[in-house]
């Protein structure tokens, strides 16, 4: 009908309706991810509309050459186009456009980790949304600051945020949103180990989605819940919820979705010592992440490939599997995650014998760590491990050094008695100082889980999650 429209409108020499003709083929094929057609089509309608004129059509074509660019990872120019169009709207006095680019400027901010702008963005715009008395976008100011506070580890205020939101959503009427906001905050409670709480809201957003026909959030639901199956140890449970929700994704086309249920089924069955599944899961979740081009999908892959080597004391692909899944980490800008490939370098290493090397691992995964202020729980557990290479080498001094650092940051995170005995490695070679090192460890109200025969100390499930930021050519429940 578009190209119909627009060869009748070329003829007539009617340029306005050109233009807009244009414009909107332009945004089907935006829709379509056919970016290139969508881009050429939307810069001939703005040259269009600046031959006549139109500033309202030129403002509109940078707004969607903005979210070209952005779908893209193209910030810089993003911000360019955004910033435009939100000075012509505010000029045009259109305060209501204005926002939503100081919104869509804040959303770009936040995807580059500046949170000060991104904040700042989000604000003005939600005080202009506010002026206007438009709810919904105030609602979707709410949720975005939750988003920054999310990413910044800040939860109490994250799940203030996503709570407002969803009081918002709940008084204009939007089930999909209130049921999203839910989600949202089943996802920090999550984070949070606190397990009732996230799974009420999980159960009450999938009940929201049933209700509205929406299944794919539901099937996204199902596999939190089998999460949290995991965090409680009822693997079975945790495999029939994961394995249905891998199904229903795979028949949404959602490939992204699917490959991150074999990815969990994998670390489920890695957990159960049943290491021939678990590598045929991840093997597969790396073949689909590599298909939808989600290179941190596919280290994290690598970096669990690791841990079923290590698992199996085969230590020389385990240090195989961490570098490659290191350089691919570092090769995303995932820092953090280069820190932790460090710390399973590291362990490793010392399983080897090999001192010197883990010694020098660990000290780069803190140094690393020490750049992020948010994962001080990641920098104990990396203390841990250090203090068991200098236990080894009979350093009881500074391995009681670095016992006590990580002790204070557990105590300081209220984490200290969740500490799991789970690692098929030996903590040291005599009961003697096995015994005073836990005793190092452990105040009187800890709580300790033994696996036969493990005598070690692991890190807590939640610092076994991964959580996206970005999720890269999959279809969501528009949450």
């Amino acid at each position: 009908m578009n190209i119909q429209a627009q060869k009748y409108f070329k003829q007539s020499e009617n340029q306005w309706a050109q233009a807009n003709s244009m414009k909107w083929l332009g945004a089907i094929y935006y829709i379509e991810a056919r970016d290139k057609e969508a881009s050429e089509m939307i810069s001939e309608a703005q040259w269009l509309f600046e031959e006549i004129g139109n500033e309202q059509g030129v403002t509109e074509c940078l707004i969607r050459l903005g979210d070209i660019y952005l779908e893209q990872d193209r910030y810089d120019e993003a911000i360019g186009m955004i910033s435009n169009a939100q000075k012509q709207f505010q000029n045009f006095g259109d305060q209501l456009q204005a926002a939503h680019c100081l919104e869509s400027l804040g959303k770009i901010y936040r995807m580059q980790g500046k949170y000060d702008e991104a904040t700042e963005m989000i604000l003005n715009a939600q005080n202009q949304l506010e002026e206007v008395g438009y709810k919904n976008g105030i609602a979707h100011c709410l949720r975005s600051l939750g988003d920054i506070y999310m990413d910044q580890t800040q939860y109490d205020e994250a799940v203030d945020m996503f709570s407002n939101a969803q009081m918002q959503y709940q008084q204009i009427g939007s089930i999909v949103q209130v049921a999203c906001s839910m989600r949202w905050l089943g996802e920090i409670y999550y984070m949070q180990d606190r397990e009732k709480e996230a799974s009420e809201m999980f159960s009450e957003a999938q009940q929201l989605f049933q209700q509205i026909g929406n299944e794919l959030g539901v099937a996204e639901c199902v596999k939190k819940l089998g999460d949290i199956y995991v965090m409680q140890d009822r693997y079975d449970e945790a495999i029939g919820m994961i394995s249905n929700a891998q199904k229903q994704f795979q028949n949404f086309g959602t490939q992204l979705q699917a490959a991150h249920c074999l990815e969990s089924l994998g670390k489920i069955y890695r957990t159960q010592g049943k290491y021939d599944e678990a590598t045929e899961m991840i093997l597969k979740a790396q073949n689909q992440f590599e298909e939808v081009g989600y290179k941190e999908g596919v280290a994290h892959c690598l970096r669990t490939l690791g841990n079923i080597y290590k698992d199996q004391a085969q230590y020389d692909e385990a240090v195989d599997m961490f570098s490659n899944a290191q350089m691919q980490y570092q090769n995303t800008g995932s820092i953090v995650e280069v820190a932790r490939c460090h710390e399973y370098l590291g362990t490793t290493y010392r399983l080897q014998g090999q001192y010197e090397k883990a010694k020098e691992a660990f000290t780069e995964a803190l140094e690393l760590f020490k750049e992020f202020p948010g994962e001080k729980l990641k920098i104990g557990w990396t203390l841990l491990e250090f203090g068991r290479v200098l236990l080894d080498l009979k350093n009881f001094v500074e391995a009681r050094s670095k016992y006590e650092e990580a002790k204070d940051i557990f105590n300081s995170h209220g984490q200290l008695g969740n500490i799991r005995l789970t690692r098929d490695v030996k903590l040291s070679s005599t009961p003697v100082i096995y015994k005073r090192t836990r005793q190092l460890l452990r105040p009187s109200s800890s709580t300790y889980y033994l696996k036969d025969g493990d005598i070690g100390v692991t890190q807590v499930v939640s610092l076994e999650k991964e959580r996206k930021t970005k999720i890269l050519g999959s279809k969501t429940s528009r949450c």
